[in-house]
């Protein structure tokens, strides 16, 4: 791949201009999309060369190129970046399709599962391609908050694919002094880990509204780990995987991180908002809440036990108040 080639970032929120901002510093020329029903980042990144809706602050490169029109973003690119929300993931892929190059590279920057199938979005993004493109799917996954990596700080993340030359040209695209991308062979566990990590992120804003100390969001993290990797196992992926970058990296970096909007609904609820008045408090996308109802579903279908998952579930759901509910999860610990 050139130094300067085309690339397509789909999903102008805050991860998706983070991923634009890496991949233009690295010289490639990038075409950032949103959807219709959000032109506004795209309109200030002409303006201002700022994300003023999703990532203000950062100044962003003369090469990202807002582009409002799907086709001519994703044609002629040698890679296409998803940064879409993944219940609007198949949709988007579905539209690009009769855009893409024979040869371009796909990668899934939302991870997790889409909620009404319980499949993992690499599996998805291939059940709308042709199967040509199916081994190019790359899954990107880890700690990375969106403004640190757009800033420019230390990043280092699991990408993981089937086809090594796929997995080969996205790093060579990203990566850098200030970022590293390691390659992983589970996809499937890199995925899990990346979609219910944000669910034990919203417990620790939970613990964080409730004042509870930093000795028991230690042990609760590691309950935490334990439960994603008995069901990474369950799903025919590595249980090890849950202690890499997409794992153990993530669950840190999402759960402890101030300005993780996961962790911040989590901290509303146990203030005493309901789930609606917390959405609206935080202000964007809270992928935790659906993933949780997903997760207890997984645990059903696979008979695993989750007291951590049900937790939260409760505590999301407004099943349980939110003091009342982690007291009981302790004493059983």
């Amino acid at each position: 791949m050139p130094k300067k080639a085309k690339i397509a970032v789909l999903g102008a929120g805050n991860m998706g201009t983070a991923m634009a901002q890496v991949l233009a510093k690295n010289g490639h020329q990038v075409y950032l999309w949103n959807h219709e029903g959000d032109r506004e980042p795209l309109e200030q990144i002409k303006r201002w060369r700022e994300n003023k809706k999703y990532s203000p602050g950062i100044k962003l490169s003369p090469k990202i190129v807002p582009e409002k029109d799907l086709r001519a973003a994703v044609a002629d690119a040698e890679i296409i970046f998803f940064a879409v929300p993944s219940n609007f993931m198949s949709a988007v892929v579905r539209r690009s399709v009769a855009f893409l190059k024979k040869d371009a590279v796909c990668v899934d920057v939302s991870k997790g599962l889409d909620e009404k199938t319980m499949t993992i979005i690499p599996r998805v993004m291939q059940g709308c391609l042709p199967k040509n493109l199916n081994a190019k799917v790359v899954s990107i996954s880890g700690p990375a908050i969106a403004n640190e990596l757009a800033a420019g700080g230390f990043t280092a993340m699991n990408i993981a694919g089937a086809d090594k030359a796929a997995v080969a040209k996205v790093k060579r695209a990203m990566e850098s002094k200030n970022l590293r991308l390691r390659a992983c062979a589970d996809i499937l566990g890199v995925e899990i880990t990346g979609s219910f990590k944000n669910v034990y992120a919203i417990a620790m804003g939970v613990c964080d509204g409730l004042k509870m100390p930093l000795n028991t969001k230690a042990a609760l993290l590691v309950l935490a780990l334990k439960e994603i990797g008995r069901l990474i196992k369950k799903m025919g992926g590595r249980a090890e995987t849950v202690y890499d970058l997409a794992g153990l990296g993530d669950v840190v970096g999402t759960g402890l991180s101030y300005i993780s909007r996961n962790r911040r609904f989590g901290e509303y609820l146990a203030r005493g908002l309901a789930a609606k008045s917390a959405l609206k408090k935080v202000g964007q996308t809270v992928e935790g809440l659906g993933a949780s109802r997903a997760l207890i579903c997984l645990a059903g279908k696979y008979r695993l036990k989750m007291p951590f998952a049900e937790t939260i579930f409760q505590i999301t759901e407004g099943k349980a108040k939110a003091k009342a509910a982690m007291a009981k999860l302790l004493a059983h610990y």
